[in-house]
Parts: structure tokens; sequence; C-alpha cells
């Protein structure tokens, strides 16, 4: 079953239990369907960064209980932080939490959760207007404490969309450089004041960081060609 056919489920689930108006409901099952047409390749990248961009949206939407309030509170404090997005976003992600959680089983996915929290709330306190954290201007024991919540929720990631574990295929110095790289991804979109919901070019990130940032990204590809490799071979 595709990640896509299984967000749908998730949220058809979830529709059940909310009071979302009938047109809202059918907006974001459009955009689902749309994103039907994504390569392997780019459904990998975006899984992987689930974890590092949680681009979560603005705009007014009335709900009952969102899987998502467990980790910004609620949506109108995630507002004051985080000004990009949509609400179909919004409902997205919760639909992806859903599936976590009904994958996973309550003990992994609180766990999973918890990984999460730490990673949200940084991006709340220190996160830009796009939810992106400089980590070059943060205390660095924040940083190691995000980096480390990195290391152990990838694997999480990697289980929900498929796939072999990235920590278990690669050695231990390689996945620490590829969890060192999705940071430094990061951060240069920050510097160079990009939103990374919209498609930009090398042209756009500012010059100082530009070898920086494709030996970044060069990294984050090889690993997922190599995680995609392994387990369409099993």
């Amino acid at each position: 079953m595709s990640f896509e056919t299984k967000v749908k489920q998730s949220l058809k689930e979830k529709s059940k239990q909310i009071t979302a108006p009938q047109e809202l409901k059918q907006k974001v099952m459009n955009k689902i369907e749309n994103i039907g047409v994504v390569s392997k390749m780019k459904k990998r990248v975006v899984a992987g960064f689930i974890a590092v961009a949680l681009i979560i949206p603005t705009g007014a939407i009335a709900y009952q209980a969102y899987l998502a309030d467990d980790l910004y509170g609620s949506f109108e404090n995630l507002k004051k932080h985080v000004t990009s997005g949509t609400v179909d976003s919004y409902m997205l992600f919760n639909a992806k939490l859903a599936q976590a959680k009904g994958e996973l089983g309550q003990e992994e996915y609180e766990q999973f959760k918890e990984l999460l929290k730490v990673i949200t709330s940084s991006k709340l306190k220190y996160g830009d207007t796009y939810g992106n954290i400089d980590y070059d201007t943060i205390p660095q024991d924040k940083v190691q404490e995000i980096k480390n919540a990195m290391m152990v929720v990838q694997p999480y990631f990697d289980k929900l969309n498929g796939a072999e574990s990235s920590k278990v295929i690669l050695p231990p110095q390689e996945y620490d450089l590829y969890i060192e790289a999705l940071m430094t991804y990061e951060k240069i979109l920050v510097k160079s004041g990009i939103n990374p919901s919209n498609r930009f070019l090398d042209e756009d990130i500012k010059p100082e960081f530009i070898e920086e940032f494709i030996a970044a990204r060069g990294i984050i590809r090889d690993v997922n060609i190599i995680v995609m490799n392994v387990t369409s071979d099993d």
C-alpha cells in the first residue's frame, strides 16, 4: 500500500471524528490526490525531512482534538510562531501522525511523539517564519539535543515509509554525517531567507553558503538512493 493511500485512509478515519465543513474535507482530499504524481525519490526526501522542516500552516480552522495538539499545544499557539502554510497542510500533518500511531503501536508511537516534541518545541522557540532553525545561532547544548532526537527519530520515518532503517544500513560515522547534512541544509535555507515550500534554485542560496549547501544536499541524495536500493532488493 502506497504512502499516499495510507494517508488518505488515515484522513478519512479522522474526518469521521471532526466537524470541519464538507468543502474543506473535499479540498484536502483533492490535495492528497495530487501528491500521487510525486516521484519515488521525492517521496523519500520528503519523508526524511518531516522531522526537519515540519512546516505547519496558519489560517483559521475549527476542530475537536488533533494529534498535532500534543506537539504544539494548540493551533493558535502554532500561529504565533510559524506563519507559512495552509489549512490543508495542517490536516495532512495530522493524518501523518495518525498513520504513525496506527503503524507503530502505542509504545513506539509514544517514543516517536516525545522525540518529535524535542524538535517541534525547538522550532517554535528558535525557528524562522518557515519553521527552520539556524543552528549556528542557538545554544550548542540545544543543538546537540536536537541532533540526538533526530538520530533516534529518523528510523521511525524510514519504517513509516516502508524502507529499511538508514541507521542500520549506514555505518555509524556515515549516519552521523547524514543527520549533520540534514541540519546543515536546514540552517542554510534560513541564512538564505528561503521558504522551502516554494521551488528555489541554487542561485537563490547566498554565494558564501553554496558549496556547503551542495555538499549537504549530495549526502542526503546519496543516502536516499542507498536506502531505496536496499529496500527494493528485499
